[in-house]
């Protein structure tokens, strides 16, 4: 069992009595392998230590060692880089591709003009990031364009009309060796002059007073194109005819035809007499702008407003200070904007005796003297508002006797007729008789009022919808207003969805919001109106809690209108 002691003993040192440990020992073979791997740190410490010097000559002797371990790898495919030598023509021995050559280009010398430094007055080349690019010169550039240098290894050609000025010597540069040359700014080009180009005729549009010029060069550039002088638009046509002055329409001049909108201006005066025919275009208004309008028709040659095209025309519009009579007149076709006839504040309207009918708008007076007799308001389309609605602020008068407001086609929540009053302090005075008022969801005859409302509704016959009479207020009045409500025919209202209502058909004949007094007037039934405790026995329609009804009248009044 002693036969490999060399080998594996060899190594062991002996103790004090001369025997062999392996305990404490070391193998040749972890020497060797210890001392490689010294070896091969020394060898890359080395490496940092001394590196290729900046002229790149050689490598240092002691990196030999790692060069002959990269030569035994892989060898890289050999490609020759521009601005390289190619692989011959310099090499390193161990290296199995060349190192580039690195030796400093000494700086050209003065001597050769092809290779001199530019002078101050000669542009500097052009570097080409392309270098197979061909490059325009100068003499293939546009006339008019940038002049962009010759390349550097041919002479700038010089324009023929003067000679280009010759480059002062200066002083020889001493050649520096640096390892890279750092760009230099390079000076911007002088503008060079152009030969002038050929006068040639301009395309339309062409401006050849206003040159763009380059910011940089201030080198002036081709013309630029600007959109051709167009001739002033014509005039529009006034929107307006404006009236001025003292005129008369007759009936030599009818039918009066007008197609656009008409003003009448402050202080003059209109009059249009019998027969006279007014046809008005599709959206066409007439203005009374604080001045008198005067239609003054018969009964045998009534005045007409008409549309001409069949198609609606706007309405007539009293603005302040105006003063407008409309006397047996007939408007027809009007209302495209849902107004037909305004009156505005500190204004006066009369209407007598008209047709007003087959229109698409309401009448509205706001802080206007009103006045309506023996007038006839049906067949219109309304998209908003009562037929004829007038709001106070102020205190006035409303006359409204002897007319027919029925008939019209209503939008849910609106009167046939309404009078409203927003003043508190001031009284408005009305004198409501002998009218035949019909429909209106929420009342033949609605008057609204926060403040003193006094004068006479009487003789009216109020019948059709949802309401007969309605006084609705948000003042309480102390103890009562002073209105005097009688003689009325208030019937053939709707009965509200109670049995009692539907099985007698009570309608709902009055409602006031404070204490009225209404005795003396027609309920529709001898029995008088229903009242659910004080009048069950009533069939006649029913009045509201604040109302006093009581007496009645037995049979309906005389004064009132016929259906």
């Amino acid at each position: 069992m002693r036969q490999n002691d060399d080998d594996v003993f060899d190594n062991l040192d002996p103790d004090e009595n001369g025997n062999r440990s392996g305990g404490s020992g070391v193998s040749r073979d972890l020497i060797i392998l210890l001392g490689a791997l010294l070896f091969l740190i020394l060898a890359v410490v080395l490496t940092f230590l001394f590196p290729v010097d900046q002229d790149g000559l050689e490598i240092a002797e002691s990196e030999t060692a790692t060069a002959e371990a990269i030569a035994m790898a892989t060898p890289l495919p050999t490609e020759v880089v521009p601005g390289y030598p190619e692989p011959d023509a310099m090499t390193t021995p161990g290296l199995p591709y060349p190192l580039p050559d690195r030796t400093p280009t000494p700086s050209p010398s003065p001597t050769d003009e092809a290779d001199a430094y530019p002078g101050p007055d000669e542009p500097l080349p052009v570097p080409t990031f392309d270098p197979t690019r061909p490059t325009l010169t100068p003499t293939e550039l546009p006339p008019n364009g940038p002049a962009y240098p010759a390349p550097p290894d041919r002479p700038q050609p010089q324009p023929q009309p003067q000679p280009q000025p010759q480059p002062q010597p200066r002083p020889q540069p001493q050649p520096q060796p640096q390892p890279q040359p750092q760009p230099q700014p390079q000076p911007q080009p002088q503008p060079q002059p152009q030969p002038q180009p050929q006068p040639q005729p301009q395309p339309p549009g062409v401006d050849d007073d206003f040159e763009s010029t380059d910011p940089d060069t201030e080198e002036p550039g081709p013309p630029v194109l600007v959109p051709p002088t167009l001739p002033p638009p014509p005039p529009t046509d006034i929107p307006v005819d404006v009236l001025s002055g003292n005129m008369r329409w007759s009936p030599a001049q009818s039918p009066v035809i007008l197609r656009r909108d008409v003003q009448l201006t402050p202080g003059s005066t209109l009059i249009i007499e019998p027969g006279v025919e007014v046809r008005l275009g599709p959206g066409v208004s007439f203005f009374v702008d604080g001045a008198r309008f005067l239609v003054l028709g018969s009964p045998e040659q009534p005045v007409q407003f008409v549309s001409d095209t069949g198609a609606r025309w706007e309405g007539v519009f009293g603005r302040p200070d105006s003063i407008i009579v409309l006397e047996h007149m007939e408007l027809q076709g009007g209302g495209a904007g849902g107004t037909l006839l305004t009156s505005e504040r500190n204004s006066e309207l009369t209407i007598r005796n008209a047709r007003i009918f087959d229109n698409g708008g309401t009448l509205l007076i706001t802080d206007s003297k009103l006045e309506v007799i023996d007038t006839e308001i049906t067949g219109n389309d309304l998209p908003y508002g009562a037929a004829l609605d007038a709001v106070y602020s102020r205190a006035n008068f409303v006359t409204i006797q002897g007319n027919r407001i029925g008939g019209n086609r209503l939008s849910p929540g609106a009167p046939s007729v309404r009078v409203s009053s927003t003043s508190r302090i001031d009284t408005l005075i009305i004198d409501i008789q002998r009218n035949l008022l019909r429909d209106g969801s929420v009342g033949n005859l609605v008057l609204s009022t926060d403040g003193a409302l006094e004068g006479t509704v009487a003789c009216n016959k109020m019948v059709g919808g949802d309401l007969g009479f309605s006084l609705r207020t948000q003042t309480l009045q102390v103890p009562g207003l002073p209105l005097n409500v009688v003689n009325n025919y208030i019937h053939r209202h709707t009965p509200p969805i109670i049995p009692i209502y539907l099985q007698y058909g009570i309608g709902r004949g009055a409602a006031s919001e404070v204490k009225l007094d209404m005795r003396n007037n027609w309920w529709g039934d001898p029995s008088g109106p229903y009242h659910p405790e004080t009048n069950q026995l009533g069939r006649g329609d029913s009045v509201g809690a604040n109302i006093t009804y009581e007496p009645w009248l037995s049979s309906p009044p005389e004064c009132v209108p016929a259906d």
